[in-house]
């Protein structure tokens, strides 16, 4: 299978599965079946999400494929009950993937089953992993389910149970669930067609994914993606649990802003508290606003408190349209934001790069953010998205001015000498500003 990338909608969540040869204690995916990839350090990643299951919640879920004709059932209850389990009380589940019979079954023990009813588990099996094993996504399949099993104890500790939306009959057994391998579902890239207008701010463009979202449209080619979004979904699964997922997650974020470039870009971006509200990413195409999901897929990632952080590898990769909105963080090594320490400026700004339309060779300074307290606002009059075009007058002006130019212009005048710059505000009116240098 190579590297795989499970697409939870918007969530990103980056995680692979393999065979292991460590002890069978401390295995949580036995592929009896080899049919997960083998790649150790990303097989680590999965026992480390399901490791926390454990401290958190104290469940122990393990994974096993196998190919053979024995009865599913039968086998199940047999390893289920030689497990050695890390659950201090008992409470263990255990995942049974038959290639050969293209069935599963999901083994509880009687711990769990208040929580992990017949109802939740067929619900989860049937809407949240098969569509998965569908597109012949195994491993993104068993990672699906784990992450459903973690919601459902979550809410479980919140005292809230488990309403399966679909119909109040009776589901059999509820445990056994054929898996559908490789049987692409027909249905399963089917929606109307969202339209973007020229006239729609990303505020609208985002209003209308989640309206999307909230019908379950699962069309990859709808008209607010960017060309590449569409490309993204084309090969991506996404089952009804994803788009639910993301509309409670997002409907959550309730101080978000929207920031912009001059050139087509903006991002919708929210405090650091709580870090679970990720950034949305929008470029102009076409002559209207567009949502760029492809690139989030590509930099963002969560960890399992839903915290989200860049793959700082990525990051550098396919970020620089958007940097300009995360002028105010510094990031980690594992690529998680936090607030800049505020320093004693002397001015109070920060610079974006800028290029002059049809000029690309000069990179020139566009003003991103303004200390509410700094001089650069106060005393000198800058604006949010004012880009510099010239400083100093008469025989000191420097014309067509560099952003390092100009960096260099307002560290190293003296204190008392008067400080000139002519900017072009965001509507492309010019200005001149001037102060004393202090």
């Amino acid at each position: 299978m190579g590297k795989i990338y499970t697409f939870l909608i918007t969530l990103f969540l980056v995680f692979s599965f393999s065979a292991c040869s460590s002890n069978d204690d401390e295995k949580q995916i036995y592929d009896e079946a080899n049919i997960l990839a083998g790649n150790e350090k990303l097989f680590k990643q999965y026992n480390d999400f399901n490791n926390a299951l454990l401290q958190d919640y104290d469940i122990d879920f393990r994974v096993i494929t196998i190919a053979s004709q024995d009865d599913i059932n039968l086998f199940a209850n047999k390893r289920f009950s030689k497990l050695n389990s890390k659950s201090k009380t008992g409470k263990t589940i255990l995942l049974v993937i038959n290639s050969a019979q293209d069935t599963t079954r999901l083994e509880v023990s009687m711990a769990l089953e208040p929580i992990y009813t017949d109802a939740f588990v067929s619900y989860i099996e049937r809407v949240g992993m098969v569509p998965y094993f569908r597109d012949n996504k195994v491993a993104d399949g068993i990672y699906m389910m784990s992450e459903l099993i973690r919601d459902r104890a979550t809410e479980a500790y919140q005292g809230k149970e488990f309403m399966p939306p679909m119909s109040n009959k009776s589901i059999g057994a509820g445990a056994k669930t054929k898996a559908n391998i490789g049987q692409v579902d027909a249905s399963a890239k089917a929606g109307a067609n969202v339209l973007a207008s020229s006239k729609d701010t990303p505020k609208d463009v985002l209003k209308k994914y989640f309206a999307a979202l909230k019908k379950h449209n699962k069309n990859p080619n709808l008209d607010i993606y960017t060309k590449d979004t569409q490309k993204f979904f084309s090969k991506w699964t996404v089952t009804d649990i994803n788009q639910n997922h993301e509309v409670e997650l997002t409907s959550r974020c309730k101080k978000g802003k929207f920031y912009y470039t001059k050139d087509g870009y903006a991002v919708w971006l929210h405090p650091l508290n709580p870090r679970t509200c990720a950034p949305y990413f929008f470029k102009v195409e076409d002559g209207a606003w567009k949502l760029d999901i492809a690139t989030m897929a590509k930099v963002i990632r969560f960890n399992k408190d839903m915290a989200w952080h860049f793959d700082m590898k990525e990051k550098s990769a396919y970020m620089q349209n958007y940097e300009f909105s995360f002028n105010h963080y510094n990031f980690d090594k594992n690529g998680y934001p936090y607030y800049k320490k505020r320093k004693k400026l002397r001015w109070g700004f920060t610079c974006s790069p800028w290029y002059k339309p049809g000029e690309k060779e000069k990179l020139r300074c566009m003003i991103t953010w303004l200390d509410e307290k700094g001089r650069a606002k106060n005393d000198l009059g800058l604006k949010i998205y004012d880009r510099v075009m010239s400083v100093g007058r008469g025989s000191l002006k420097q014309e067509d001015i560099t952003q390092d130019d100009f960096m260099l212009y307002m560290k190293n005048t003296p204190a008392g000498d008067e400080i000139y710059i002519n900017v072009l505000d965001k509507n492309d009116k010019p200005r001149e500003l001037s102060t004393v240098a202090k």
